[in-house]
């Protein structure tokens, strides 16, 4: 494969993934925007559920406050503000209770001689309304927005008419009508029963602030509107007893509060800590208690409105994005490495077929002109014996290697271990290998340490490493004319150097020199056939008989092959 096929193929690769990649990331952030829609519409509906029922259950304490003041009976001033007392003791939703006469002003309590700290206040936060200097009807907020507020007198109405019905009392007949209309005949107590020859008017209720909190004033008229008789709510009572519309658990991601006209939260469930920094989800209006809301906050970890959805779908997309680049990459990389492979074997064999053809070209050739006795020169018959057994040997290291690289792909090399005196071992190898060095013009240079002690290892592989090493030195650095060949006892074991006066192997190649198949690519090698494996086989060897096989660059040029072998260990 090409370098060019493998960056178009990776490219293909690449380029479609990250299309895939980018296109599941902008869905996903259009499900998280969906998802966020959802949470806000469901938070908009629970928390204007939760308002909605607060402004029911205010609306029925207004309703049922202003009947049972409308139920008490009617009389003189003095006995109408006993009346107005006892309702106050005994009412926890009552804090204060008031007479109004057009003209006259506040008439109970007496804003001249209060009889207490508390009406004392009560005239003092309404003396503005009390005094005519404000309506008695509360002007429309238009905080809410007409949509709320016309939701909330709605829901409101319905529900005062269902009460309506509820409390319908059965059409009466002639003479049940005759009966009620005789002196007495009203139920005291009931509502209405002390209303009888007065004449009732219209009712009303006004949110009041001061002293920098929300009051409630409930009223109704008599006497032909010239009188009012009313009542401030306890507000710490009210609304003690509206926080049964709250949920007892937040929903999960989500935290609810009811928050005053001030801005300062009144009730809390959930567990954010809620700062001016806090952005709600929702927010719905109270219409009965103005400028006070019910408001939604997502939590500190983000609730289903938060990121998380996406981040922790970006990491698995980015995941799944990186494992399919990574996944083709190491195909793309093994199938350029098994390509590779199969043309290094395919020359490998191309080589091994030449390296074997030629010396048995060479052996038949010269066999058969002994064999036919047409060279009658002693001298020259020699000489041909000696070129066919140098061929022979040639031959046999060639089929060694190929067995070995075999056994070693295969993992079926096995060692023969005896003890072996390593410098009279190196010497009957150099020695067989004398005529070859001399025919390439080289001179062998011993500098055998004859005190090496004796080592544990296989004879044949040792044999492969030294032939393998002198032919590498025969093939590309007979231009250096020598060859030498050291044996020295170092403290881990036995090391032989083979070094020579050749070109040398060029920086960029030397780190792959023991790769199989790898040839350094200049004129040197390619002169000289070979399949590649010599130098790798060495290196398999040493390191299976437990030592290695390291090169570095020869001092003044060429190169060095150091072989460390292992000591024998003591039995």
């Amino acid at each position: 494969m090409t370098r060019f096929r493998l960056i178009t193929t990776w490219l293909l690769l690449l380029i479609p993934t990250l299309l895939l990649g980018i296109g599941a990331l902008y869905l996903l952030k259009g499900e998280e925007d969906r998802l966020e829609r959802s949470a806000r519409a469901t938070a908009r509906d629970r928390i204007s559920a939760i308002a909605g029922n607060i402004d029911l259950a205010v609306a029925e304490v207004k309703d049922g406050l202003v009947e049972t003041l409308r139920g008490l009976p009617q009389g003189g001033i003095l006995r109408q503000t006993d009346l107005l007392e006892d309702w106050k003791r005994g009412n926890p939703l009552v804090r204060n209770v008031f007479v109004w006469e057009g003209g006259r002003g506040l008439r109970y309590p007496d804003p001249e001689m209060p009889s207490s700290d508390e009406e004392a206040d009560f005239i003092r936060r309404y003396l503005p309304l009390f005094a005519d200097q404000a309506a008695w009807q509360a002007p429309p907020d238009d905080s809410r927005g007409a949509a709320s507020e016309d939701m909330a007198s709605s829901i409101l109405l319905e529900r005062r008419e269902l009460r309506q019905l509820a409390k319908q009392a059965p059409i009466a007949s002639e003479a049940s009508a005759d009966r009620a209309a005789a002196p007495g005949a009203g139920l005291a107590g009931a509502p209405g029963a002390g209303l009888a020859g007065a004449a009732i008017g219209a009712s009303g209720w006004r949110p009041w602030f001061a002293d920098n909190r929300l009051h409630l004033l409930g009223w109704y008229e008599t006497d032909g509107g010239s009188r009012r008789i009313g009542f401030e709510v306890e507000m710490m009572a009210l609304l003690s007893r509206l926080l049964g519309n709250f949920p007892p658990d937040a929903p999960y991601g989500e935290t609810i509060a009811l928050i005053d006209g001030n801005g300062d939260i009144f009730h809390q469930v959930g567990p954010l800590e809620i700062s001016a920094d806090s952005r709600p989800l929702a927010a719905a209006s109270v219409a009965s208690l103005p400028h006070w809301m019910v408001t939604a906050y997502p939590n500190a970890d983000g609730g289903r409105s938060g990121t998380g959805f996406l981040l922790i779908s970006s990491l698995l997309v980015g995941t799944f994005v990186v494992a399919i680049l990574l996944g083709g990459s190491l195909l793309l990389w093994q199938a350029h490495r098994n390509q590779v492979d199969a043309r290094q074997k395919t020359s490998f064999v191309s080589n091994v077929s030449h390296e074997l053809k030629t010396p048995l070209t060479t052996i038949r050739m010269y066999a058969e002109m002994l064999g036919e006795k047409r060279i009658e020169d002693a001298g020259r018959q020699q000489s041909y014996l000696r070129t066919i057994i140098r061929e022979s040997q040639r031959l046999t290291r060639l089929v060694n290697n190929v067995l070995d690289f075999s056994r070693l792909e295969q993992g079926r090399k096995a060692f023969a271990k005896e003890e072996i005196a390593l410098p009279s071992l190196l010497h009957e190898l150099l020695d067989s290998q004398q005529v070859r060095l001399e025919d390439a013009g080289m001179q062998l240079i011993r500098e055998v340490d004859a005190a090496v002690a004796p080592i544990e290892s296989d004879r044949d592989a040792l044999e492969q490493i030294v032939l393998n090493l002198v032919d590498n030195a025969i093939k590309y650095a007979a231009e250096g004319k020598s060859l030498t060949v050291e044996l020295q006892q170092q403290k881990g074991g036995p090391v032989v150097r083979f070094k020579d006066d050749g070109p040398g192997i060029p920086a960029g190649h030397r780190g792959r020199i023991f790769d199989k198949f790898h040839r350094v690519d200049a004129s040197l090698t390619a002169r000289q056939q070979g399949s590649g494996l010599g130098l790798s086989i060495a290196r398999q060897l040493a390191e299976g008989l437990g030592g290695s096989l390291s090169f570095c660059p020869n001092t003044g040029g060429g190169c060095c092959f150091e072989l460390t072998l292992p000591a024998r260990s003591d039995r």
